[in-house]
């Protein structure tokens, strides 16, 4: 499936420096035994040569699955759930990688994460969308 984001990503002219996969709770990353964003991100990493620093963003708390959640509820339930470390993201272009977005709710938390930590600018990359949302399955953070 990386395929299809490692053919797309050229097409962007997006100068990255880093690629992170959205992160899953220690919980979540037990019970599934891996991170289907990961398996999208390292792939991307690999064919483009970008470093690819999954330590960068982690999930700090655990959070209700997305699914059958309103979008306020989608949004509130990934509120603060992330922690972006400044010593790797400080001054970066970083693109996040994720299979799916629906309303952006979690990308954006990520993204909020990110620049907290002092991240240049945040790219998003997903594999699919949902006809829920309204979110493209690319868009650009504005640069800070």
């Amino acid at each position: 499936m990386a395929k299809h984001l490692i053919d797309l990503f050229p097409t962007t002219g997006w100068k990255i420096e880093l690629i992170l996969p959205v992160p899953l709770s220690g919980l979540r990353l037990q019970e599934r035994g891996y991170n289907q964003a990961a398996m999208l991100a390292k792939p991307l990493s690999l064919a483009t040569g970008i470093p690819y620093k999954p330590k960068a963003i982690a999930r700090i708390r655990n959070t209700r699955a997305q699914v059958g959640l309103k979008a306020s509820e989608r949004l509130e339930n990934v509120k603060d759930a992330f922690l972006a470390n400044p010593d790797i993201a400080r001054g970066k272009r970083i693109l996040l990688v994720d299979d799916v977005t629906t309303t952006g709710a979690t990308i954006s938390a990520c993204a909020s994460a990110l620049k907290n930590a002092g991240a240049q600018s945040i790219y998003g990359l997903t594999l699919a969308r949902s006809n829920f949302g309204l979110e493209p399955a690319v868009f650009q953070e504005p640069s800070l």
